[in-house]
């Protein structure tokens, strides 16, 4: 039996069409969730702020990294919160994020946090500036915050850093003091050192890691 080419050709094209007109209907959709999601994101940004918590002690010589938090809650009751890892003593921001959540689970965040966090209520003004200044230490250590800072930042808008009458002095006994955490590698740490003694010299900082000598037998 022979094949009809002509039908053949049909068949496809028309697959081919319809195929496409899925994949249409689903950027469509697509775009349509994100851009209601951006538009609730952007209601939230305007919205005031509803808490902010700092790391009890996060410039005691025992410390030094912590979790700062600030939210602000929607007038429909979703929460945008920013997530900063501070490292005041070397690296500034380590790790950050801004999430778009229910109350739910932003309730539910918070509880695993506070789980592993010894965290306080703080003022907006000085969690902005302990972020900024911060960034600011780590940046002329030669070190740059991780690459969603310029996203979670966006929490602080209208908040004054002026506000805070307290002052913060960064790293530690006069130097930067580098501790290595537990999702740090052997390469980051490295790097992390190598600039350290660029920037301070030898005997300019101190570290804490649990890396291993690569010169050693």
């Amino acid at each position: 039996m022979g094949i009809d080419r002509k039908k053949l050709q049909n068949k496809k094209a028309k697959k081919s069409a319809k195929n496409k007109a899925r994949k249409t209907k689903q950027k469509k959709h697509a775009n349509k969730m994100g851009n209601s999601e951006n538009l609730l994101h952007r209601q939230a940004l305007q919205s005031p702020i509803h808490e902010c918590f700092i790391p009890e002690n996060l410039f005691s010589p025992d410390l030094g990294m912590g979790k700062i938090i600030v939210s602000r809650k929607s007038p429909v009751n979703e929460v945008l919160v920013s997530v900063f890892l501070v490292d005041v003593f070397c690296l500034g921001i380590k790790d950050s994020f801004i999430y778009l959540l229910t109350e739910e689970d932003y309730i539910s965040g918070l509880m695993k946090t506070f789980g592993s966090e010894n965290l306080k209520t703080g003022d907006p003004a000085c969690a902005r500036k302990i972020v900024e200044e911060a960034v600011d230490y780590a940046n002329n250590l030669g070190f740059s915050p991780d690459k969603n800072y310029n996203s979670a930042k966006k929490i602080f808008r209208d908040i004054d850093v002026n506000n805070c009458t307290h002052s913060f002095e960064f790293g530690k006994d006069g130097k930067p003091y580098f501790m290595s955490g537990p999702n740090d590698s052997e390469i980051f740490c490295w790097k992390v050192i190598n600039q350290l003694n660029k920037k301070c010299g030898a005997d300019g900082y101190h570290f804490l890691t649990a890396m291993s000598d690569p010169f050693e037998d």
